[in-house]
């Protein structure tokens, strides 16, 4: 039996954080989503996740802040960090604090 992988999507774009969210439970996808950093991380202490897909670009709490929160709070989750705005810069700090 495989077992199910949770996963959190957090992006402050609603429309697309609703279609990708929708693509996923289509294909039998555990999913979550969160608008913002903090309503994620409040998320991810009630449940836990196995992976959270996450952007960059956030105006409250920014990615990488929020990539820094969940290696310090839950270690063991896998984050896959996404922007349409992205330097060689963000893409190494975001490597670096476990991305």
């Amino acid at each position: 039996m495989i077992e199910e992988i949770k996963i959190l999507l957090v992006d402050d774009e609603k429309y697309f954080l609703q279609s990708l969210t929708k693509r996923l439970k289509r294909r039998k996808q555990y999913v979550k989503s969160a608008e913002s950093g903090p309503e994620a991380l409040a998320q991810m202490k009630s449940e836990p996740f196995d992976m959270v897909i996450l952007d960059v670009k956030m105006s409250e709490m920014n990615g990488i802040e929020v990539l820094k929160e969940i290696k310090d709070r839950f270690p063991d989750t896998e984050v896959i960090m996404l922007t349409g705005h992205a330097t060689i810069e963000s893409g190494l700090e975001g490597e670096r604090f476990g991305a």
